[in-house]
């Protein structure tokens, strides 16, 4: 049987790195989508993300690569690109035609403290856009507490669990079984909110977790129990093989405006909890195409009616020609 009978892949926009990681002049390699990438940010401080390998020789940019102003040289034979990936010098033959012999580019926003990038294998354009969070940066807001699994499954099964409302209860011990009362897709965005009764010191207090995807990769997650706390987290999947992921949360606490600022630290740690019991779930799972469900399961099959506008078939694109030697 077939664990993951699912594509593993699909279009959209992921976490390549946190922003304050990658400095002017780093270079680093980073392997997603089972492929090889360079990762550099220029001198003016723009971060880009291209193919890997040099269309010379083949040597990885990634490796040994260096930042000259804002072009990143190979290591190899010296052959330069700028941030739009197009061969801007190769010093040995300063007559060369330089047509064609161009690296892909992904397109790259910085946002939220975070470095994004568009993924399509068939190198279609961004059709859709990762929102500014005004509470990043507030100072009502902590910065962010960064956790990150590595995991055995493809990004479907992760994402899935957000509408799987039962499980709150059975595996992580939430003290009524959640009801979801918001589903609503709106093309590339999906809208779900989960509404709990949380044990609290205070008692039992209502609370919700209220999380928007954009795509399949990304999503904000708000959970909050009444007026005592609240936090809000960006879920960030990256897919680095075929049944690979890392799963990231960079998670922001409530710390005023919020009458328990502790508890709201300590929803940050009951996340953390919470997907940590999740992994070892995840990491052995099978995928149930038909899945036996019973009433109060949550819009599972709902949901990967959604999730299916970004499986893609992973066609490799064509490179352009090379040209020929001068």
């Amino acid at each position: 049987m077939d664990r993951l009978p699912l594509r593993p892949y699909a279009f959209g926009w992921f976490q390549v790195e946190y922003g304050d990681a990658l400095k002017r002049g780093d270079v680093r390699p980073v392997r997603a989508f089972g492929q090889e990438f360079v990762l550099w940010r220029d001198h003016d401080g723009t971060a880009h993300l291209m193919d890997a390998y040099c269309r010379h020789l083949g040597a990885h940019l990634g490796h040994g690569g260096r930042v000259v102003g804002n072009e990143i040289q190979c290591p190899f034979h010296g052959w330069r690109y700028d941030g739009r990936g197009e061969c801007t010098r190769i010093p040995y033959s300063p007559d060369a035609s330089l047509q064609s012999r161009g690296m892909r580019r992904w397109p790259t926003v910085e946002s939220n403290g975070l470095i994004l990038a568009w993924w399509h294998p068939q190198d279609r354009p961004p059709s859709y856009e990762f929102p500014r969070l005004p509470e990043y940066g507030h100072g009502e807001w902590s910065r962010y507490h960064r956790h990150a699994w590595q995991v055995q499954t493809v990004w479907q099964e992760i994402q899935e669990n957000i509408v799987d409302s039962t499980h709150f209860h059975y595996l992580h011990g939430v003290e009524s079984l959640a009801v979801v009362d918001r589903f609503e897709p709106r093309g590339p965005v999906l809208d779900v909110n989960i509404v709990h009764q949380f044990k609290t010191p205070r008692g039992v207090q209502r609370g919700y977790i209220q999380t928007t995807l954009y795509g399949p990769y990304l999503a904000t997650v708000r959970f909050r129990i009444g007026d005592l706390a609240e936090i809000l987290f960006v879920d960030a999947i990256t897919p680095r093989e075929t049944n690979e992921v890392e799963l990231r949360f960079s998670l922001m606490a409530r710390l005023s405006g919020i009458e328990a600022p502790d508890m709201s630290l300590e929803l940050v740690n009951e996340a953390i909890r919470q997907v940590s019991q999740d992994v070892p779930i995840w990491n052995h799972k099978a995928h149930r195409p038909r899945p036996s469900l019973a009433r109060g399961d949550g819009p599972v099959m709902k949901f990967r009616e959604w999730a299916r506008q970004f499986a893609v078939e992973t066609v490799p694109i064509r490179e352009v020609a090379c040209g020929l030697a001068e």
